[in-house]
């Protein structure tokens, strides 16, 4: 019996990401991935009838279902958010990796693993990792954040890769922002993915914290070349926080 709803599950997942990605390859208007300047992606046109279908309550629940054990702790109503923006933007083609989508948990201890890659086709978590946040955000929790060029906080809100390229945290992975006021000037201020020495297990059981990042989604050293692969050129990643005025004023997530 399992084994026949996993199968449902798989198909059910299927058809909505090869029925958006049908969509968008025939749709005249594709915005395409900016690689430059993001600012763009701040005014993306409201929600369409068949991206509110994907995003009832039963679909959600098939995919939370279907990705996620007890053990995994990722909270639903962050999933939900998430996958939300996900279909928004997938409606209306930013995303060009439309299989993954990468999601951190800010408002979680940085002892805790608060990063998942998901892969939704096959509805398997791909990477759960430790995330470090910046140094101006808050220590062990991130309390503050910003979307201001210097500030050494984080920033919340949708973001799409892009390009891999070595910089002086050799592995890099290039980030825009595309929600206006919360994280526009991502790439201006050079947030990208990276692996850092400080996001360990040990370095947590000698600090009693995660290491800070310059307001960057450091990951370890360990995965950052996987990850990074994984998730380039055009996926979603979404970093939550329950603060009251993105999720009051969010475009993507009211649709």
């Amino acid at each position: 019996m399992r084994i026949l709803k996993n199968t449902f599950l798989l198909v059910v997942v299927a058809f909505f990401i090869s029925a958006y990605t049908y969509k968008i390859s025939t749709d005249e208007t594709v915005v395409p991935l900016i690689i430059k300047d993001s600012s763009s992606f701040s005014s993306v046109p409201v929600c369409t009838e068949s991206c509110v279908m994907v995003n009832s309550e039963q679909v959600v629940d098939s995919f939370y279902t279907g990705l996620f054990h007890s053990e995994l702790g990722l909270n639903k109503k962050v999933f939900n958010y998430a996958l939300r923006g996900y279909f928004f933007l997938l409606n209306q083609g930013t995303i060009q990796k439309k299989d993954t989508l990468t999601i951190i948990d800010y408002s979680l201890s940085s002892n805790q693993k608060r990063l998942w890659v998901l892969d939704l086709r096959n509805l398997k978590v791909l990477f759960h990792e430790l995330v470090a946040h910046g140094r101006n955000s808050g220590n062990e929790y991130a309390r503050k954040f910003s979307n201001t060029t210097n500030s050494f906080q984080s920033s919340i809100g949708f973001f799409l890769t892009g390009d891999i390229y070595k910089g002086k945290h050799e592995t890099s992975l290039r980030l825009f922002g595309v929600e206006n006021k919360f994280n526009s000037k991502a790439f201006e201020r050079g947030i990208v993915i990276h692996g850092a020495d400080y996001v360990s297990e040990s370095f947590i059981r000698s600090n009693q914290r995660l290491g800070r990042s310059q307001g960057c989604p450091a990951v370890s050293e360990n995965v950052i070349n996987h990850l990074a692969n994984t998730i380039s050129n055009g996926a979603c990643v979404f970093s939550y926080y329950p603060h009251k005025i993105y999720l009051k004023n969010s475009k993507i997530l009211k649709g």
